[in-house]
């Protein structure tokens, strides 16, 4: 491969700082990848990341999705050399996207909107969008969650998501733009904030780790589906290099587990139960939230990711205990 074609298949990450991003960086760096890496100013990447592009294995671009889809922050003739574009960023998550719900659809929908303007003319090869498997699907669901679902989200959030997915296939009629959609369920593992408002399973164990309590909203029934992030990455990339019949799939473990199983796979890999700090349950979390990967095997054959046990055993290892 000449350098003129490697420089025009280059990757963009939007939102490469963090949690998803982090990891998605860290694993395309180790193939060889030399990514264009954008985030918020104020972003602060992992030291792998930050050595890499000290070393020139990686491009950082600093903005806001808003400025970008405006012109801003990332030239046009960069993007003209890039072949696929992964939009993991968003300024809010479901707990508080409910509080403006006119402010999140400008920085995250319209924001994105005029930023595949600006891909379309550029004459990006694929957007990846990384959406949401557990808040677009709503509250109906009471078993796995399917593709060809009705959505109902019931959170700002889940909205702006499912709005984001709408606006890929309407581009794809309008300008042939190609596009993939990950559905992802709840993942966790490295480089998640463990003080966040977002990453039971990251911050149950962190907590836990510490000595401190964990608060559990409700009574632990509630059910989501929980993929460790390494599992994560592997399917986001099987999804958006593959060849597959569909350009929306389902990501997860397949299977759900209640917070009550949670404080369990800690329990059982501590070797001690957790402090428990029991509140009221929250109107934005959804009773049952499991997503049916079946799409996914069919097209890209078996995936079995790690159970969360495992995983959390590795998350404690990570946390260096």
């Amino acid at each position: 491969m000449s350098g003129e074609q490697k420089e025009k298949n280059r990757i963009l990450i939007l939102g490469a700082a963090g949690f998803i991003g982090t990891n998605l960086t860290l694993r395309l760096l180790a193939e060889g990848e030399q990514p264009v890496l954008f985030d918020r100013p104020e972003a602060v990447y992992s030291a792998g990341v930050r050595e890499a592009a000290e070393k020139g294995q990686a491009c950082l671009v600093s903005g806001s999705l808003a400025e970008a889809g405006r012109g801003g922050c990332i030239a046009q003739d960069l993007l003209e050399k890039v072949d696929t574009v992964y939009h993991l960023v968003s300024t809010t998550c479901p707990t508080n996207s409910n509080r403006n719900v006119a402010g999140e659809m400008e920085d995250n929908l319209l924001a994105t909107i005029r930023f595949l303007d600006r891909c379309a003319a550029a004459g990006v090869g694929k957007v990846v969008f990384l959406s949401s498997g557990g808040t677009v699907y709503g509250k109906h669901q009471t078993g796995l969650c399917r593709e060809a679902d009705e959505a109902f989200p019931i959170t700002s959030y889940g909205v702006q998501k499912l709005s984001i997915e709408k606006i890929l296939y309407l581009y794809r009629e309008m300008y042939g733009l190609d596009y993939r959609i990950v559905r992802l369920s709840n993942p966790y593992g490295p480089y998640q904030r463990p003080d966040g408002v977002q990453g039971v399973v990251t911050t149950f164990t962190y907590r836990a780790l510490s000595g401190l309590p964990i608060e559990v909203y409700g009574d632990g029934s509630v059910v989501r589906d929980y993929i460790y992030i390494d599992d994560a990455v592997e399917g986001i990339l099987k999804i958006a290099r593959l060849p597959g019949n569909h350009r929306l799939y389902n990501l997860g473990r397949g299977e759900g587990r209640t917070v009550l199983d949670v404080i369990g796979a800690i329990t059982g890999v501590l070797g001690a139960a957790p402090k428990v700090k029991w509140l009221p349950g929250r109107p934005v979390d959804v009773p049952v939230n499991v997503l049916d990967i079946s799409r996914f095997r069919q097209d890209f054959g078996p995936f079995s990711p790690v159970s969360l046990q495992e995983g959390v055993r590795r998350l404690a290892a990570f946390f260096g205990r």
